[in-house]
C-alpha cells in the first residue's frame, strides 16, 4: 500500500492534477452544518473535493451519535484541527463527554482527526477494523499524513498519527451507554478491512467509503479496493432492517443512497466484463464502457474513469484465470 501512497503523492503534488468537484460547495469545516440525520446521530456532510488548502484537508463525513451520558465520534476527518472543530460543532447539540471513536478504514482523510479528539479526551478509546489496526501499525498512518501535508500544503501540520487501539470484526456488537452498535465487515470491498457500523436504535448505518453519493465509489483509491467485492457489501447491507445510510462522501438518506452506487458498480463491472469477453483490451473498451456509464457523467471524479476501468479489468481478468 505505501507505494500506492506515493504514486498518489506524485500524482497530486507533482503534477498538479485536480479533479472535477462541486465548486459550489463550502469547503473547510467551519463553513458546513451539523446536520440531523436520524434521531441520535448528526452529520457534517463535507465537500466533495478533494484535500486542498482552501478545505484544509477536509472532505469526509464525520458525525456524532448522542447517547444518554456521552457522545460517539464517527471518522473525525483529517486533521487534528478538523478533529477540534467537529467537537466545536458537536457542542451546539451536546455538552457531554466524547466516550468512544470509531474509524471506518485507513483512508486518511476519515481518522487522522483521531489527534484532535484525543487531545481533549485523552483516554478515549478508539475503535476500527483489526485489520486497519495492523496497517497503520506497518507505516500507513505517515503515508497518508504525508500525502495530505502535500496536497494541502502543510495545513494538516501539526497532526499526529493516533490510530485506533480497540480491533473489532464482522458480526460484533457493543452497548455503549445503551446504544447498540453492530459491526459488518463483508469482506475486500473499498478496502480490506472496511468497518459499516449499523446503530439499531435509530435503523441507521455508516457505510464508510463503500458507497459515496454522486461520487464514483472506489476513484480516489481503486488500487485499494475490490469492485466485487463493494457490490456484495452493499447487497449484503441492503437485506438489514435499516432507514438511513450515512456514505463516506455525499449525502445521507434512504435506500436511493446506496443502490445508486450499486448500480453504478454492477454497471461498471458488467460493462468491463462483456468487452473483456468480447477480447477487448483494457485500453481498447474505454470509450464504450465510458459510453455505457454515460449516466453518470456528472457525478465527481467521474473524468476518472479511464483509471477505474484498468483496474476492474485487471480484477475480472484475475477471476477469468
Amino acid at each position: 500500500m505505501q507505494i500506492y501512497l506515493k504514486m498518489l503523492f506524485i500524482f497530486f503534488t507533482v503534477m498538479n492534477v485536480t479533479f472535477a468537484h462541486d465548486s459550489r460547495s463550502p469547503s473547510s469545516i467551519e463553513n458546513h452544518s451539523l446536520d440531523q440525520v436520524s434521531k441520535h446521530i448528526y452529520v457534517v456532510h463535507g465537500t466533495q473535493e478533494l484535500p486542498n488548502p482552501k478545505s484544509r484537508g477536509f472532505m469526509n463525513n464525520p458525525a456524532a451519535i448522542l447517547t444518554n451520558n456521552g457522545v460517539i465520534i464517527i471518522d473525525p476527518g483529517s486533521s487534528t484541527e478538523i478533529g477540534k472543530q467537529l467537537l466545536k460543532k458537536v457542542k451546539e447539540v451536546s455538552n457531554k463527554p466524547v466516550i468512544a471513536v470509531f474509524n471506518t478504514h485507513v483512508h486518511g482523510d476519515h481518522w487522522l482527526g483521531n489527534h484532535g479528539i484525543r487531545e481533549i479526551y485523552p483516554k478515549v478509546p478508539i475503535y476500527a477494523h483489526r485489520r486497519m489496526i495492523e496497517r497503520v501499525n506497518r507505516g500507513d498512518g505517515e503515508e497518508w499524513l504525508k500525502l495530505l501535508m502535500g496536497m494541502t500544503k502543510g495545513a494538516v501540520a501539526g497532526t499526529k498519527i493516533v490510530g485506533p487501539n480497540i480491533g473489532v470484526t464482522d458480526g460484533e456488537e457493543l452497548s455503549i451507554d445503551g446504544m447498540k452498535l453492530k459491526f459488518h465487515h463483508t469482506g475486500h470491498a473499498h478496502t480490506d478491512h472496511d468497518l459499516m457500523i449499523e446503530v439499531s436504535e435509530d435503523k441507521a448505518l455508516f457505510f464508510g467509503d463503500i458507497v459515496a453519493a454522486k461520487r464514483v465509489p472506489n476513484s480516489d483509491v481503486p488500487q485499494d479496493a475490490n469492485f466485487k467485492g463493494s457490490i456484495t457489501a452493499i447487497k449484503t447491507m441492503l437485506t438489514r432492517p435499516i432507514d438511513i445510510y450515512i456514505p463516506g462522501h455525499g449525502v445521507s438518506g434512504g435506500r436511493e443512497v446506496p443502490e445508486t452506487s450499486l448500480h453504478f458498480l454492477e454497471t461498471l463491472h458488467s460493462s468491463v466484463t462483456k468487452y473483456f469477453n468480447q477480447g477487448l483490451e483494457s485500453f481498447e473498451m474505454k470509450k464504450k464502457v465510458r459510453t455505457d456509464l454515460n449516466k453518470y457523467k456528472d457525478w465527481n471524479n467521474f473524468n476518472e474513469i479511464d483509471r477505474l476501468i484498468n483496474f476492474v479489468y485487471q480484477e475480472v481478468e484475475r477471476d477469468n484465470f
